[in-house]
């Protein structure tokens, strides 16, 4: 059913075949992280588990000439051929406090996605060659992606999987929340995004 690991506890592995997927885009360098409004990463370094995708790169601000708060940023992961992967606000806050960018600073940034499931007809994109399931949460009878897919489960494993998609939920809520927090402190403080006066040097999105 599941994987064990002693930092992370209990989680569940992607199949197989989404691996192989998400290994097929990293070797071809076909992943993009746009950073909307400021700018895309080409190629990002990209680090691949069973359960996580770990995508790193560093930002080199051009712009603005003046230091400027930034409460958050848009990120999006996509395909070279424009197919969106992930997206996700993530805050920019520390302390309570937004980033203050400029030209000449520079982030090293690390964005950490989870995975459950990835969508079957992207696999089936990616892979032309995959057959039947290509997730162990894909439903025999539907191929709807669902809570138990067509994993054969004890009464204990079932009431084990419950909880950890329930944690799951909370740590999205948990993220949801604070993003709502960055929000909330860029319109107190009337922060206008003006593209024009952002940059990282790269060809914005």
């Amino acid at each position: 059913m599941s994987g064990k690991n002693k930092k992370f506890g209990l989680y569940t592995p992607m199949s197989e075949t989404e691996q192989d997927a998400l290994s097929r885009l990293v070797e071809n360098q076909d992943l993009v992280v746009h950073i909307l409004g400021w700018g895309r990463v080409d190629a990002p370094r990209v680090l691949l588990g069973d359960l996580r995708l770990g995508i790193h790169w560093r930002m080199d601000f051009t712009k603005p000439a003046a230091p400027t708060p930034v409460h958050f940023f848009d990120l999006e992961l996509k395909t070279r051929s424009g197919t969106l992967l992930f997206k996700e606000r993530q805050t920019a806050m520390y302390g309570g406090k937004p980033l203050a960018i400029a030209n000449g600073v520079f982030l090293d940034m690390a964005w950490d996605i989870a995975i459950t499931a990835i969508d079957p007809k992207l696999v089936k994109h990616i892979l032309p060659n995959a057959h039947g399931l290509t997730s162990r949460f894909q439903d025999k009878d539907t191929h709807e992606i669902t809570m138990f897919g067509n994993i054969l489960l004890s009464a204990a494993e079932r009431a084990a999987m419950v909880k950890l998609r329930r944690q799951e939920a909370a740590s999205r809520v948990d993220t949801r929340q604070q993003t709502a927090k960055a929000e909330k402190a860029a319109q107190e403080a009337g922060v206008i995004r003006d593209p024009s006066k952002m940059g990282t040097g790269k060809d914005p999105s």
